[in-house]
């Protein structure tokens, strides 16, 4: 969770470049990174209860800063500046302790844990069946920042990721989870990058018709890919 929070602001420090007006630039992102202690940065990627405790002040006070500079510096940048949201509500969420998504994912923290090697495994399968689908095809992706790979390869890499954890966790964890990536900005994005190629044309189609997964992981990723038309 995080983790997730801290990428989020080195990635848009390395797609946006320098400043962009007095206060819109690499110094205000470093302003709201700095706020978040150096010493419990390596946490893990599902925090316990007891983690939440100890980071949540912290991380509520980034994501106030970091959405702050959202707000005030989206119409300065470019169009993807104003997708990404640094996870504040998903950070919100979770340090909520009336949160319904925050008592179910701390009861299922352990098991996500334990799929973390499957989730790395479901992305580079997700890059795996690109791969295949673009040289069968032929097609070559002339998108600009390689919209139709992004897409593709991160609506197969949740679906994958979700299927894991209703396998080995069961439904009420897949269901939690997949709230909790709605709420991120890796949700956001993929939908912004499906929203600039023929999305619909790969569904019904083309790339994932393709797939060769089991039929009873299918309703998973029709899920996903709704999540994603909307």
């Amino acid at each position: 969770m995080i983790a997730a929070l801290l990428m989020a602001v080195i990635l848009i420090q390395g797609n946006e470049g320098k400043a962009v007006g007095d206060n819109c630039g690499d110094d205000r992102f470093i302003q709201c990174y700095n706020l978040y202690p150096e010493e419990i940065r390596n946490i893990s990627a599902f925090p316990t209860e007891e983690h939440l405790e100890k980071t949540c002040p912290y991380i509520l006070e980034m994501g106030k800063c970091l959405e702050d500079f959202i707000n005030e510096c989206k119409d300065q940048k470019g169009d993807l500046f104003g997708v990404y949201t640094f996870n504040v509500k998903f950070v919100r969420e979770l340090c909520d302790k009336q949160s319904i998504v925050r008592y179910y994912y701390l009861k299922n923290a352990e098991c996500y844990e334990s799929l973390n090697s499957r989730f790395s495994e479901c992305r580079d399968k997700g890059s795996d069946a690109y791969q295949r689908y673009i040289k069968s095809t032929g097609y070559e992706d002339k998108t600009i920042d390689n919209f139709h790979e992004s897409c593709l390869e991160a609506a197969y890499g949740l679906a994958c990721s979700l299927s894991e954890i209703k396998d080995s966790c069961g439904y009420t964890a897949y269901k939690t989870f997949f709230e909790m990536e709605k709420l991120k900005d890796s949700v956001g994005l993929t939908k912004y990058f499906c929203n600039q190629i023929d999305f619909d044309k790969e569904i019904k189609s083309g790339f994932f018709p393709t797939l060769q997964i089991p039929e009873y992981r299918r309703p998973v990723l029709d899920e996903v890919l709704q999540e994603l038309r909307n």
